[in-house]
């Protein structure tokens, strides 16, 4: 005995070790196997109290089938009407437990809110997640605390669920049949682990009406599910003929009731002993053992999958947004062409101005015939701003922007979809998945910004004369007769160019100063070409630069939502770890 009492407390010893994994799986960011956890961490609660079931009335719940009549059968063992029972619709969604007044139940039985329900509000009703409990006078209670509990075989799972945490609370079970349901495939699970358990049980058949189906039942708990042989109560139907014999009846029932002991906590015997420690053992282990399959492995696959996705996720390098801000510029660069000197002087373009000029003096502009005929030039207008479609006339940079952002997140989704994982992922956290997903008109706001700079800076360049030609008109100053050939160049830069190809002479050495600069020409071009150019490159990779790094926030946010669904690896291992530890502790017992 010495022995076995020893064993006893070596398992009483690891109810601190399995509060503390309780809490770590509770720490658990695991929204996939939320369910799984909670089961756990429930059926380990259970455990602990089976570790340490104090001394007051053994708990026994009634489990059956619906319709089999618990809440009736209840109401008859303590001769009050306590529980709701009806024949129409199940009134027991939860719990409800019948106390003897001086006792109670162990604090936090059941592990979820107790309501006390008084006497002016009987018959109570069972409520989900909760413990309904009735204080009762009755001399039974003093032996025993009763749980009646839903329906095993109900159209609800959460009944079931309810009925399944008061059978791994209860230190005995009362099952109770009917003719019609006595073969209810719902039962065999709790049967066999009843037996594993060492969980007393008790057999009743409710509503027989005749013997046969009686000891039908009888023979099938011994042959089929392994009870020591064993009669099952009965209780006839109200209108049957059935003789019930006194050993069977409700009155026998009563008595055996008044006599169930908790094996581990009140063993008369070794073998009562052996069968209790045995028991909390088997319970034990298959706690663990569920932990490490139903809950840790899944996790730690799912931790592998989302580490193999965020690799692949980063794999996905931020496209470049293939903008050109070009066609805009072109106007501006154009424009400024048309007020060099140097860039209409060129070498190739000077001959082609000369076989041009009867045809370019037809063309001149209004402000140059009035040069000619009255020697004066119309001012200018102060400011000539860009033409008003300057941007409309280029491509919708910010719809190809948005659209290359959605190309991006088509492609995450297309990854994460493509697994199961991926599938359960996204279903159990729609709200978090849609979150993580950057709106495209933040791409398209690149561009407006952007463009809006480009925009300001085409402004201020519009009317800005060209350095080759302030250069020009330096340099034409200095010279007799300049001054008039400075008027003609602000007036319209391309008449000097036709001045000095078809009459040289005429300004004397002007057209050998213009000519005679090519290399000055070829640098000031280039530089007027690049100026326009390189605005605009800037303007490109500007974007280029916003949009990446847009993109690559977008592939950032969905790494981290992927990492939410799962636990690190080094704390799963950690807490895997623990299990594999205290499964071994309980196999040593």
């Amino acid at each position: 005995m010495s022995a076995l009492s020893s064993k006893q407390k070596q398992l009483q010893s690891l109810a601190p070790r399995l509060t503390a994994l309780e809490t770590s799986f509770a720490q658990l960011n695991a929204p996939a196997t939320a369910d799984a956890i909670a089961r756990f961490r429930a059926d380990s609660a259970a455990a602990r109290f089976h570790l340490h079931p104090g001394t007051g009335p053994a708990v026994v719940a009634i489990l059956g089938g619906t319709g089999t009549g618990k809440s009736t059968l209840l109401n008859r063992l303590v001769d009050a009407n306590i529980s709701a029972a009806s024949f129409r619709r199940t009134h027991t969604a939860g719990a409800v437990a019948v106390t003897a007044r001086e006792h109670g139940l162990p604090a936090g039985w059941l592990g979820v809110d107790a309501h006390m329900v008084p006497e002016t509000e009987l018959p109570a009703r069972g409520r989900l997640d909760q413990l309904v409990i009735v204080s009762s006078d009755h001399e039974l209670l003093s032996h025993i605390t009763l749980i009646d509990t839903p329906d095993l075989d109900g159209d609800q799972p959460v009944h079931h669920l309810q009925a399944d945490r008061a059978f791994r609370w209860a230190q005995a079970v009362l099952f109770l049949v009917t003719p019609e349901k006595y073969q209810m495939p719902e039962l065999t699970p709790y049967y066999r682990l009843a037996q594993r358990y060492g969980v007393p049980t008790v057999f009743v058949m409710n509503k027989a009406e005749s013997r046969d189906v009686l000891d039908d039942f009888t023979a099938q708990l011994s042959r089929v599910h392994g009870f020591s042989p064993q009669k099952a109560f009965c209780i006839p139907r109200d209108d049957s003929q059935l003789i019930v014999p006194d050993e069977q009846n409700l009155n026998c029932l009563k008595t055996h009731l008044r006599q169930i002991n908790i094996p581990s906590a009140a063993a008369d015997s070794a073998k009562k002993e052996t069968n209790g420690v045995q028991g909390l053992k088997n319970r034990l282990t298959d706690l663990l053992s569920r932990a490490r399959d139903q809950v840790l492995q899944p996790l730690l696959d799912a931790r592998a999958h989302s580490d193999r996705t965020t690799a692949a996720l980063r794999s996905l390098a931020a496209p470049e947004p293939n903008i050109d801000v070009h066609p805009i510029t072109t106007q501006l660069q154009r424009r400024l062409q048309q007020k060099s000197v140097l860039y209409l002087m060129g070498p190739r373009r000077v001959f082609d101005r000369v076989r041009q000029v009867p045809l370019m003096l037809a063309r001149l502009p209004r402000s140059t015939w009035d040069l000619f005929r009255t020697g004066t030039i119309r001012s200018p207008k102060a400011v000539e701003g860009p033409p008003d479609d300057w941007q409309e006339t280029g491509p919708d940079f910010q719809a190809a922007l948005a659209d290359q952002l959605r190309l991006l997140q088509a492609r995450m989704d297309d990854l994460i979809r493509s697994s199961r994982q991926g599938e359960r992922w996204i279903a159990g956290d729609e709200t978090g998945y849609a979150a993580v997903r950057i709106s495209p008109d933040d791409a398209a706001k690149i561009a407006d910004d952007e463009l809006a700079d480009l925009k300001a800076w085409l402004e201020q360049r519009w009317n800005t004369v060209p350095r080759d030609t302030r250069v020009v008109q330096s340099l034409l100053k200095v010279i007799p007769g300049g001054r008039k050939l400075v008027e003609m160049s602000e007036a319209a830069p391309y008449l000097l160019t036709v001045v000095v190809a078809s009459h040289h002479a005429m300004f004397g050495g002007v057209d050998l100063l213009i000519l005679g600069g090519y290399s000055l020409a070829t640098w000031l071009t280039e530089k007027l070409s690049n100026e326009v150019a390189g605005r605009a490159k800037l303007s490109n990779e500007r974007i280029a630069t916003e949009y990446t790094r847009l993109a690559q926030r977008q592939i950032d946010r969905m790494i981290g939502w992927i990492d939410a669904q799962s636990p690190g690896k080094a704390e799963l291992n950690t807490t895997l770890t623990e299990v594999e530890s205290l499964f071994s502790e309980v196999e040593r017992v």
